[in-house]
């Protein structure tokens, strides 16, 4: 193995520095990483270049030479409880820290025992082998090629649609799944721990124990910024799948907005979402809602299972209530299709005549409605208040308790209508990130919606609306006369940038005071912005 390069692992015919990778064969690792070249496991693995370290530890590219495969080898070494002089491999505990080191090794162990034993799920790298040598414990994982997600999304200009973040998102959703169903939390799926493999398809690293995940254990919290749930910077919060739902929602938002939430500690006080408006109007509007719920800063507000979240990525509200009124239907045509009654049950004949009495009773409805919105004066409603109660009946068999009907906010200020919303409403109300000019509505009022007005839609639904900027081109007011302070502040009011233009003698005008516009005058329009020159008097001319 003298012609393996430890910085790649392939055979570099011994050159000093790599022609594949360009590592240099003289390089040598500090303290308190493993030695290049250390062997472990019988002289199984063979340790390369560090790839990364944290408060849990360190990895390493390393070389199987029973599987004659490149490997990563992750070495268990916490932070402050324990260290290595260079050039050595035996790790020294910190005294009085032993029992804490033995504690958090048995963690260590037990958790990464779990993930290996979850072998179908290819959005996470396999785990071959588990053991413990040099007073530490050590994982040895599959060696991958692949590119950083944050590289692939740069390489795609900073963001992907919809389609494509869709097919590569929904198998980490599924391993997440799965891994919150053999209680394993992950609690840094962010950009920085996916990675893009030479298939296209995403996998999912990063995996640690969670005393470096929160902010009130004894580790230096390796959070990650924008990704971070709000329990994992408060003390004694519980982490759980809902965790791990924010982390990967904010990721997901990565995706398709080229940059992440700001940090959710900053949102507390205001945790609405905003969204890009050239992004927002892009994507399905379930997709929308799913980003705003995984995104609640709140977790007993937020989507809390992956089961839940994928449930509103890939199917519309209006179609799941579709689905399950389908549903509904079939299983009552079942049980009125004519099978062999039980013993004491309602004979199949007697179905039949309820059927055809229920189908009469719908049409007689249906046409009592029809009367009503085409009157032929025959009497048919003995009373506006009976007619009154025939439309509410009809219309509460035919309302499906958990939808709502999507109220229409176009035309109302935004302001006002946050202000008062209740915090048991039935949906919620974001705004999209950019706010846009209108001729149509005036500065503060809501241009559009979506979902849009009168839609069906799940009651907790998030509303995301579009703002008016105002009128993109404005009257400029009246300011002769005016002080040069009074003036400004007047431009500024209307949204225009004032500029001193030139200082002319005047025998009208004060000194000191606006002459007028220099290029413009009174009532005239002008875009929203724009830098307006005003004209100041000096008095009388001399």
């Amino acid at each position: 193995m003298e012609q393996l390069c430890l910085g790649c692992m392939k055979e570099n015919n011994g050159e000093k520095i790599c022609p594949h990778c360009g590592f240099d064969s003289t390089t040598e690792h500090p303290a308190p990483f493993l030695p290049l070249g250390t062997k472990l496991q019988e002289d199984n693995y063979i340790v390369g270049r560090k790839l990364d370290n944290n408060a849990e530890g360190a990895s390493y590219i390393g070389f199987s030479e029973k599987m004659n495969s490149p490997v990563v080898i992750h070495e268990f070494m916490p932070a402050g409880i324990c260290g290595r002089a260079k050039g050595k491999t035996n790790v020294v505990i910190r005294g009085g820290y032993e029992d804490e080191y033995n504690r958090l090794n048995e963690k260590f162990l037990a958790y990464y025992r779990n993930i290996a034993r979850m072998k179908e799920l290819t959005a996470i790298a396999p785990i071959f082998d588990i053991f413990t040598e040099n007073g530490v414990s050590y994982t040895v994982e599959e060696y991958y090629d692949s590119i950083p997600f944050t590289e692939f999304i740069d390489r795609r200009g900073g963001n992907i649609d919809w389609n494509t973040a869709r097919q590569l998102f929904i198998p980490i959703i599924t391993a997440l799944s799965a891994l919150h169903e053999s209680d394993i939390g992950h609690y840094a799926v962010s950009p920085e721990n996916i990675y893009v493999m030479p298939s296209g398809k995403l996998r999912l690293g990063g995996f640690a124990i969670d005393d470096i995940r929160r902010s009130d254990s004894d580790f230096d919290a390796e959070l990650m910024d924008g990704c971070a749930a709000l329990e994992q910077y408060m003390d004694d919060a519980e982490l759980d799948e809902a965790t791990d739902v924010y982390g990967f929602t904010a990721t997901l938002f990565y995706a398709l907005t080229g940059r992440l939430p700001e940090n959710s500690c900053d949102r507390k006080p205001d945790g609405r979402l905003p969204i890009p408006t050239a992004v927002f109007k892009k994507l399905p509007s379930h997709v929308v809602t799913a980003l705003a719920g995984g995104l609640q800063v709140s977790s007993k507000k937020r989507i809390g299972t992956f089961d839940e979240l994928r449930a509103q990525l890939t199917a519309a509200p209006t179609v799941k209530a579709i689905q399950t009124e389908a549903s509904r239907n079939e299983r009552q045509s079942e049980a009125a299709s004519g099978y062999a009654p039980k013993k004491g049950g309602v004979p199949g004949y007697a179905w039949a005549i309820l059927s055809i009495l229920s189908c009469m009773l719908i049409l007689l409805v249906a046409g009592i409605l029809w009367l009503k919105d085409h009157p032929l004066d025959l009497g048919i409603f003995a009373s506006q208040q009976e007619e009154q109660q025939i439309t509410e009946q009809s219309d509460e068999a035919s309302v499906d308790p958990n939808l709502i009907s999507v109220p229409n906010l176009v035309g109302k200020n935004y302001n006002d209508i946050i202000a008062k919303q209740s915090a048991d409403a039935e949906y919620t109300i974001i705004k999209a990130n950019e706010e846009i000019f209108s001729d149509k509505y005036a500065e503060g009022q809501i241009v559009s919606q979506s979902p849009e007005a009168n839609n069906k839609a799940e009651k907790g639904c998030i509303i995301v609306v579009t703002v008016s900027k105002g009128y993109a081109n404005r009257e400029l007011p009246v300011i002769a006369g005016q002080t040069v302070e009074a003036a400004v502040s007047a431009l500024n009011e209307k949204g225009f940038i004032a500029s001193p233009g030139n200082y002319t003698a005047s025998d009208t005008v004060e000194a000191g005071k606006v002459i007028g516009y220099e290029n413009y005058n009174a009532g005239d329009l002008a875009p929203y912005g724009s830098k307006i020159s005003i004209n100041v008097s000096t008095g009388p001319e001399r």
